[in-house]
């Protein structure tokens, strides 16, 4: 055995936590995925896994004055086979798409997320893009929001059952009587991880 080798056992065995790794050793599998909200009424497209996602939009779009002011789709993912003795929570969410603001005219977006287990423990989120000034403000836009009270998985068992992690997005325009517009393309989060 190397010297590197004797340290790490050493470590490990004095300080665990400091060599345990912050996932677990087996990651889940998306076992079904829905969507609901104005904002996915096409279903949007949904590739890569739980812990490295990417939804498409087909159809999130928001204008102002008008009844779609405000959209949202919000995500409900069940997933398993992940380690047993784990938690996940949402860490840090990006939406992609394009504003159009008027003057004195502003987009509110809100990041949202729950398991259906403990639908009382929500995590949300706010962040606003303004136009302030005389001209029309157009721009694509990234709009990342970042989870600080984090919305805990029940602990996985022996199936390693993550249970149903909701995810809802939402924008809302708003203004003086001029006009705005806004559109998602695309949504990937990243995840955290704890023992439990």
């Amino acid at each position: 055995m190397g010297p590197l080798a004797r340290l790490t056992v050493l470590l490990a065995a004095a300080f665990p936590a400091l060599v345990a790794s912050d996932t677990p050793s087996s990651l889940p599998h998306i076992t079904n995925i829905s969507f609901s909200g104005n904002g996915c009424a096409k279903d949007p497209g949904f590739s890569g896994g739980f812990s490295d996602p990417s939804i498409t939009y087909n159809s999130f779009s928001a204008r102002y004055p008008g009844e779609t002011q405000t959209v949202n789709c919000e995500v409900h993912i069940q997933a398993s086979g992940a380690s047993p003795g784990w938690q996940v929570a949402l860490k840090d969410n990006w939406v992609r798409g394009r504003v159009a603001l008027g003057p004195g005219t502003s987009l509110t977006y809100y990041t949202s997320v729950y398991f259906s287990q403990d639908a009382a423990r929500t995590d949300s989120v706010r962040g606003t893009v303004n136009n302030n000034g005389g001209d029309i403000l157009r721009q694509d836009v990234t709009l990342h929001s970042e989870l600080r009270n984090k919305a805990w998985s029940p602990c996985t068992g022996s199936d390693g059952y993550t249970g149903i992690l909701n995810i809802n997005f939402r924008g809302a325009l708003t203004g003086d009587g001029s006009w705005a517009t806004f559109e998602a393309y695309n949504q990937n989060w990243d995840l955290e991880w704890r023992r439990c």
